[in-house]
């Protein structure tokens, strides 16, 4: 029995004042979607961002809190790990196509603003440089792209997180383009 049908079964047997499950934020229980190959459509990023598994289960964590129970964190992240938006070495400029791929990404995030309640932008970069210079320049880039949403969707609630180069897409190539890139997890 995974963590989430345990704390439904409690939740729903009443033998908890409060339910939680494992904390969201464990990178055991983040769902990343690589868009590789191809410039995505509207709906394959909203898709990505708020997969249907997860619709369902905050509906019925939902449910279980109008029933007085307490039920966070049952859901794990969404993460669309994206690279295509990737950045010049020691830059947090946005290029043309990235601009493109975050007006999909804009649309997405604005069709379904009434399903998530914050969005974190992770900001990363290459193992070039010292830490703290690539901690600046990861939140650089990711403050780059919040600006850039905010102002052309009107988007709220978005907060900004520099992770340098801690978690390397490619970690075979640490220098690679790959690495210097952003990542958008919604919170439910």
């Amino acid at each position: 029995m995974n963590a989430y049908n345990w704390v439904t079964r409690t939740c729903a047997a009443g033998a908890l004042l409060f339910c939680t499950g494992a904390f969201a934020t464990d990178e055991g229980l983040r769902r990343t979607v690589s868009i590789n190959d191809h410039a995505p459509t509207v709906q394959e990023v909203e898709e990505a961002l708020f997969p249907k598994q997860m619709e369902v289960q905050k509906e019925e964590c939902d449910a279980l809190e109008k029933a007085g129970f307490r039920c966070q964190s049952v859901i794990p992240k969404s993460s669309l790990d994206s690279v295509l938006i990737t950045f010049a070495l020691g830059s947090a400029k946005l290029t043309n196509e990235a601009k493109g791929f975050l007006r999909t990404v804009g649309q997405a995030l604005q069709q379904r603003v009434s399903t998530w309640k914050a969005l974190v932008i992770e900001g990363h970069t290459d193992a070039t440089g010292t830490d703290a210079v690539n901690r600046r320049l990861s939140a650089q880039r990711a403050d780059t792209v919040k600006q850039f949403l905010q102002a052309e969707y009107g988007l709220k609630n978005i907060e900004v997180a520099g992770r340098s180069s801690d978690r390397l897409k490619d970690p075979q190539n640490p220098t690679s383009e790959l690495n210097r890139r952003v990542e958008f997890i919604p919170s439910w």
